[in-house]
């Protein structure tokens, strides 16, 4: 074989090396470069907050308070058209097993502050709150469609009300108190499912205030 001979299959070789990598660059790079989800909550500002509901036709505002995911890029490439999926839902016997609450619908969670699906890019290293569910003033619940009669509260029980994207007309979505344990999946358009459990304890009792509320009345964490 000549020298000119090597030169020209090096060529080549080469020049199908460079077509392939500028043909599949972006499969190459996503093995090298990809968005990893990392999930919390505590049930305190900012994750969990005091929002009002309101104002109402009438004028009236209601109390309510807000549990909020923390979702966060912790990987080197950002996220695309990320979404939240509330899988199922799990409520705790008193013997210490679990059922699951079969009135409630899989669906997925609403982004905090702009109720949508898909949030179109989370960069590195940050973070979007997901709405996970809200708790009103019971006394005023029925003012927002909140009232389940086959809950039997009283107007002195809180209930909570998970921020499904739509809320199903036989308001599966709503509980009462207890020990729960919901299974959501976070992914993306380029990123895989991550399964994560999220514990919360509604104690059905209501504080106005937002200190006290998420201390004595509602907890929320993320199971490792």
């Amino acid at each position: 074989m000549t020298v000119g001979t090597i030169t020209d299959w090096l060529v080549a070789v080469g020049t199908l090396v460079l077509a392939a990598v500028a043909i599949f660059q972006e499969t190459i790079r996503g093995w090298f470069y990809r968005p990893a989800f990392q999930v919390s909550i505590k049930t305190e500002p900012p994750d969990c907050v005091a929002v009002p509901f309101g104002p109402l036709p009438n004028g009236m505002m209601i109390d309510a308070f807000y549990l909020r995911l923390w979702i966060e890029n912790t990987g080197n490439a950002t996220a695309k058209n990320a979404e939240v999926y509330a899988d199922e839902l799990r409520r705790q016997r008193l013997d210490g097993t679990s059922e699951p609450v079969r009135s409630f619908p899989p669906m997925n969670l609403k982004w905090a502050n702009i109720g949508v699906i898909y949030f179109p890019a989370i960069a590195p290293k940050m973070g979007k709150h997901c709405d996970l569910g809200h708790i009103t003033d019971p006394a005023r619940r029925q003012l927002l469609s909140g009232d389940v009669p086959r809950l039997g509260l009283t107007n002195q029980q809180t209930s909570l009300a998970f921020d499904l994207m739509v809320a199903p007309n036989h308001k599966g979505h709503i509980v009462g108190p207890g020990e729960y344990q919901l299974d959501i999946r976070v992914a993306a358009e380029n990123a895989l499912p991550v399964k994560r459990t999220i514990t919360i304890s509604l104690q059905g009792t209501w504080y106005p205030d937002e200190t006290t509320m998420l201390r004595d009345g509602v907890g929320a964490t993320v199971l490792p």
